[in-house]
């Protein structure tokens, strides 16, 4: 639902006293979105139905199976257009592309683009939820090799394994919507495990453990979790019974996962840094040194004075940038992403 605002917000309101007839309808788009059948039309249908129009375009270009309906996208000239007429584009609208998935299923390498160490792919799998939804893997094709997992809404993303595995995820981010917290944690609590997991596989949802299973099963080098459910709250101080409740939920996917590394919840604005080339030899100076070159590039003194304090947290094998537990964090700062 998210899609929209974020849209209004990045493509920017055209100048004031624009006309329909001025706005450059042949501009590349500055935002393309990828996703399943039927995306083009709530994006477009929402555009349209809160007379929208921006200074940039974009594209939405679908993945599809055989059996989904292909979306039109016919040109609205520079009418006025009705909602009612589903396949006619909004204004700032290019045309998309219809990509069907493989004989197996899976959309392999379906978009591209040259990174800083070689060419990155984004290939995309089905993974079970109560409504079709997607996984997706970045990966590099370079001696870098990282690899990234993404899944969205699922309670059994086993379908998409082929894609996840060989070489195995850098990264692997898993929904962890619902957990059971013991009373010894939270003294709030009264549902059983029983009951937590019931809801969730009912509701097409994961607790911790599933999501550390399934980065066992694929092995993932990092576990990340988020939609961490509105009933798990952002801790707003290190030592309050919210993050006693976060760290619960951390090691239940640990435990699951079997991992050194733990897992950890996400947060708004956190960062996870990968290393281009992982070397158990490496040292800490060079870790620290290549991600404030990469990654921060900060130039005053004040800026890397900051840099230098967020670095001091970083894990210099794994390359997880932790937050500053010492400093207290307002909900304001740290949200949970839904």
């Amino acid at each position: 639902m998210g899609i929209v605002p974020f849209l209004r917000n990045i493509l920017l309101p055209p100048p004031t006293g624009t006309s329909t007839v001025s706005l450059d309808l042949e501009k590349q788009p500055r935002v393309e979105i990828y996703g399943p059948a039927g995306i083009r039309n709530f994006v477009r249908q929402i555009m349209k139905m809160t007379l929208t129009k921006t200074s940039d375009n974009y594209v939405v270009h679908e993945l599809l199976k055989p059996e989904d309906r292909i979306t039109a996208c016919v040109p609205h000239g520079l009418g006025a257009y009705s909602i009612q007429e589903l396949d006619m584009m909004h204004y700032n609208e290019v045309a998309g592309q219809d990509i069907f998935c493989s004989d197996d299923g899976f959309w392999k390498g379906f978009t591209t683009a040259r990174g800083v160490y070689g060419d990155i792919y984004v290939d995309a799998g089905p993974i079970s939820h109560r409504d079709p939804c997607l996984g997706y893997i970045i990966r590099e094709a370079s001696n870098a090799g990282r690899k990234l997992v993404i899944l969205g809404d699922t309670h059994d993303p086993s379908a998409i394994i082929p894609l996840c595995v060989e070489p195995h995820p850098s990264l692997l981010i898993h929904e962890a919507t619902d957990v059971h917290i013991p009373r010894h944690v939270d003294y709030n609590s009264r549902r059983t495990p029983e009951a937590v997991l019931d809801k969730a596989l009912a509701r097409g949802h994961s607790i911790p453990t599933m999501a550390g299973t399934f980065a066992k099963k694929i092995g993932a080098e990092r576990l990340v979790l988020n939609h961490i459910g509105g009933r798990f709250p952002a801790p707003k101080y290190p030592t309050d019974h919210r993050s006693a409740v976060m760290r619960e939920i951390e090691r239940q996917a640990t435990d699951a996962w079997g991992s050194r590394t733990p897992a950890v919840a996400a947060y708004d604005f956190m960062q996870v840094v990968i290393p281009p080339i992982p070397s158990p030899v490496r040292s800490e100076e060079a870790v620290i040194s290549g991600i404030l070159r990469r990654s921060l590039a900060v130039t005053d003194s004040q800026s890397t004075k900051l840099a230098r304090t967020q670095l001091a947290h970083a894990d210099p094998v794994e390359g997880f940038l932790y937050p500053d537990r010492s400093q207290h964090h307002s909900n304001r700062s740290k949200k949970r992403r839904p």
